[in-house]
C-alpha cells in the first residue's frame, strides 16, 4: 500500500490550500484534518462542497502499468475545487477526469495508476490529453525531481525546463497517438550511447524505454485521459534530459579529472542543449546530431571501433585464461595451446595469423608464436623477449571486461579535449612514451621520448612552439640545484667545471653548450609557466627501455634532428641546411618559427594506431587509478544529477 502525506486544508470556496495535513492511499480513501477526502469512486469533497463524479478507481498491484512521479517544487500550488488550472502546480477535474496531485511537505506527487474512465465524452479525450500533458510540464521546475513507481528518481536540468519554457510546454516528442518519430529516433540514440563507452543507464533508457512499452500497454486497456498524459509528459521530459545529458557527456566527458586530483588546465566545452534538441525537431537525425556532437579527431572513432569489437568479444564469452607457467620457445605443454587460443582470441591480426601458424602441433612454442607473443609484449609495454613470464602472463590474463573498462575511460579523456586540435600539430602521449608530428590528420612523424618521473611527473598541457634552440645552454632549475646539484658540490667543489657549467651573474648555476650538455644539441621552446620543453640528450641508451619516465618534468627525443629539420622546412620560411650552419658554430643559436604550431602534451593508457593496432600503456602516474571512484559514474551506479 503507497501512501503520501500532505498538506493542506479545505476552503468554502473549495481551493486546497495552507497548512495542516492529510493522507492518501492507494485503495482511494483520504483524509486532510477531516474537512476533505479524496474518494476512491473518484470524488472529491471539500467542505465547499465540491464534488466531480468520475465513477474512477484506482489500480492496485499487478493491475497494469504503474507509474509515479515526484517533482520538488519550491513554489506553493493548490487545489482548485472550480475545476481550472493553475500555472504550475493545479488539479484539473473536466467531466470527472481528474488528475489528483497532493503537496507533501514541498513534493508534488502525482498519482497515476490505472483509472477506468466512464461518464466523460470520448470526443474530448484527445484535446483533453493534450492539454493534461501541457498541464504537467508546466510543472516543472529546475531541480524538480521525477520518481517513478520502481524507486528510480531523475533530476531535471535547467536546459531542459528551458526547452520547454521556450516551446511553451508542448510536448517535443510525444503525440496523441504516443511517440512520434522522432521521439523513437530520440529513444534509439540514447540506446546506442554504449557505442561511445558510455552507459545507458545514465540516461535512463531502460527507464524509458519501459515508460515507452507501459504507454502502448495502456492503449490496450480502459486509461483515463490524465493517466496516459501522466506517461505521455514523463516519457517527452525523460527522453528530453536523457539526451541533454547524453549530448553533454559527449562534449564534456564523464569524468572530472581535478576532483581526482589530477592537475587540469585545459578548458572543456559543453553541448547547447537548446540547439541539440532543436536541430531533431527540425528534421535533422539524432544519430547525425550525435557524430557531430562527438570528438572529431580520428583517434577516437579508431577507439569506438576498436570498443565495438571487444564489445563483441564480451558478448561471445571473452577470451581464455592462459595458466600459470613459464614458457619459451622449444618448450612443449599443453598451457602452450591455451596461450595460442587466446592469441587467436585477441583482437590483433598479426598475432593471431602468426599463432594459427603452429595449429598443427598447438602444444609446441615454436617460433611464430614465440613473434607472436613479441608482437603482445610490444602492444602491452613490455619488454619484448617472446617469452611467456610473470608480466606478460598478468597482461594475458586481464578480462575482455577489463580491457573494456580502459577503452571507455580513454575516450573519456577524448571528450575533456578541444575539438579542433588544428590542421598540423605535435602530440605527445606521456603514458605511452610516444611523440606524433600530426599534418592533416596523417602522422608525418613519430618517436620515442622520455618523460618525467613520476615524482616530476611532466603536466597535461596545450601550448604553442615558438622557437628552437641549437647548441642551447641549459640553465639548471633551483629545484635541481637544490635538491642535487648542491649536494653534489658540498662533496665536491670541483663539480661544476668538471660537468661544463658555470654560475651567472644572478648566482644561479647553467651548463654551456657542449656533447655533455645534458639538452643535448636541440631545445624545443613553447613557453608556459611549468618551464617544460622537448629537448635533445646524451642518455641515447634510454630509449631501448620499454618504460621511460627518467626525466624531471621535460620531454626528451628521441632523433631531435629529425623533428628540428622537419619544422625548420614546415614552420619556418628557412632552408632546413641552416641547421648545419649553427650546429658547427658550437654556440647557442635561436630559430623563431614564422608559423607557431600547437604542442599538445597528453595523457593515453589506451591508444589505437593508424593501422588499427591496439596498445594498453602502463598507468605510469596512477591518473587512472584516481579516477577509480568516478568510474561508477559512467555504469551509471552514481550519477550527481540523479538520486
Amino acid at each position: 500500500m503507497a501512501a503520501a502525506a500532505g498538506t493542506g486544508n479545505c476552503r468554502a470556496a473549495s481551493t486546497f490550500t495552507g497548512t495542516g495535513t492529510g493522507v492518501s492511499h492507494d485503495h482511494g480513501q483520504g483524509h486532510g484534518n477531516g474537512r476533505g477526502r479524496v474518494n476512491g469512486n473518484g470524488g472529491v469533497h471539500c467542505n465547499g462542497g465540491v464534488h466531480c463524479n468520475g465513477g474512477a478507481r484506482t489500480a492496485r498491484a499487478g493491475a497494469g502499468p504503474q507509474l509515479l512521479m515526484v517533482q520538488t517544487l519550491t513554489v506553493p500550488g493548490h487545489w482548485s475545487g472550480t475545476c481550472t488550472a493553475d500555472a504550475r502546480l493545479q488539479r484539473v477535474c473536466r467531466k470527472g477526469v481528474p488528475v489528483i496531485r497532493v503537496i507533501v511537505r514541498g513534493v508534488v506527487v502525482l498519482f497515476a495508476g490505472v483509472l477506468a474512465v466512464s461518464g466523460c465524452e470520448r470526443d474530448r479525450a484527445k484535446t483533453l490529453e493534450t492539454d493534461h500533458v501541457r498541464v504537467w510540464l508546466q510543472g516543472l521546475a529546475q531541480d524538480s525531481t521525477i520518481r517513478f513507481a520502481s524507486g528510480d528518481t531523475v533530476q531535471v536540468s535547467k536546459a531542459t525546463v528551458d526547452f520547454y519554457r521556450s516551446r511553451r510546454f508542448q510536448p517535443a516528442w510525444v503525440g496523441e497517438d504516443g511517440l512520434l518519430p522522432r521521439g523513437r529516433d530520440v529513444l534509439n540514440a540514447i540506446g546506442r550511447s554504449t557505442e561511445d563507452g558510455l552507459s545507458n543507464r545514465i540516461y535512463k533508457y531502460e527507464i524509458i524505454y519501459n515508460l515507452s512499452r507501459n504507454l502502448e500497454k495502456a492503449e490496450e486497456q480502459s486509461v483515463a485521459d490524465s493517466v496516459r498524459a501522466g506517461y505521455l509528459a514523463g516519457l517527452d521530459v525523460m527522453l528530453s534530459e536523457g539526451f541533454n545529458r547524453y549530448a553533454n557527456d559527449l562534449v564534456r566527458g564523464t569524468l572530472d579529472p581535478e576532483k581526482a586530483g589530477v592537475a587540469w588546465r585545459i578548458p572543456r566545452g559543453g553541448a547547447r542543449e537548446d540547439i541539440v534538441l532543436n536541430a531533431i525537431i527540425e528534421g535533422q537525425p539524432a544519430s547525425q546530431v550525435v557524430n557531430t556532437l562527438r570528438p572529431s579527431m580520428p583517434q577516437y572513432e579508431r577507439m569506438r571501433k576498436v570498443l565495438a569489437e571487444y564489445q563483441q568479444i564480451a558478448a561471445r564469452g571473452g577470451w581464455p585464461k592462459v595458466p600459470q607457467a613459464t614458457l619459451k620457445q622449444g618448450e612443449r605443454d599443453s598451457a602452450v595451446a591455451v596461450l595460442r587460443t587466446r592469441l587467436v582470441s585477441g583482437l590483433d591480426p598479426n598475432e593471431a595469423a602468426l599463432a594459427q601458424k603452429g595449429a598443427a602441433d598447438p602444444a609446441l612454442f615454436d617460433a611464430e608464436l614465440k613473434k607472436a607473443l613479441r608482437h603482445f609484449q610490444d602492444r602491452h609495454g613490455i619488454e619484448a623477449d617472446g617469452a611467456l613470464g610473470e608480466k606478460t602472463l598478468e597482461e594475458l590474463n586481464r578480462s575482455v571486461q577489463e580491457r573494456i573498462d580502459e577503452l571507455r575511460l580513454n575516450m573519456d579523456r577524448w571528450r575533456w579535449l578541444p575539438d579542433d586540435f588544428g590542421e598540423r600539430y605535435i602530440l605527445v602521449n606521456i603514458a605511452g612514451f610516444e611523440l606524433e608530428f600530426i599534418d592533416q590528420n596523417q602522422v608525418v612523424e613519430a618517436m620515442s621520448v622520455v618523460v618525467g618521473q613520476p615524482a616530476w611527473e611532466t603536466p597535461v598541457m596545450i601550448d604553442t612552439m615558438e622557437s628552437i634552440v641549437v647548441n642551447p645552454y641549459w640553465n639548471v632549475p633551483k629545484s635541481i640545484y637544490d635538491e642535487e646539484i648542491a649536494v653534489a658540490l658540498a662533496q665536491d667543489p670541483g663539480y661544476l667545471e668538471r660537468n661544463n657549467m658555470e654560475r651567472t651573474k644572478d648566482g644561479s648555476v647553467r651548463q654551456r653548450p657542449g656533447p655533455d650538455n645534458a639538452l643535448g644539441r636541440f631545445k624545443f621552446l613553447f613557453p608556459n609557466d611549468d618551464d617544460i620543453y622537448l629537448h635533445d640528450t646524451p642518455a641515447d641508451h634510454l630509449f631501448s627501455r620499454t618504460r621511460r619516465d627518467f626525466s624531471h618534468g621535460c620531454i626528451r627525443l628521441e632523433r631531435p634532428e629529425d623533428l628540428a629539420r622537419l619544422l625548420v622546412r614546415m614552420q619556418t620560411n628557412k632552408s632546413p641546411a641552416i641547421l648545419d650552419e649553427m650546429l658547427a658554430s658550437k654556440s647557442e643559436r635561436w630559430i623563431s618559427l614564422d608559423r607557431k604550431l600547437p604542442v599538445y602534451l597528453l595523457y593515453f593508457t589506451a591508444w589505437v594506431d593508424q593501422d588499427g593496432t591496439t596498445h594498453f600503456h602502463h598507468d605510469i602516474y596512477g591518473r587512472d587509478q584516481r579516477l577509480e571512484p568516478q568510474k561508477k559514474a559512467m555504469d551509471g551506479v552514481r550519477v550527481a544529477a540523479t538520486s
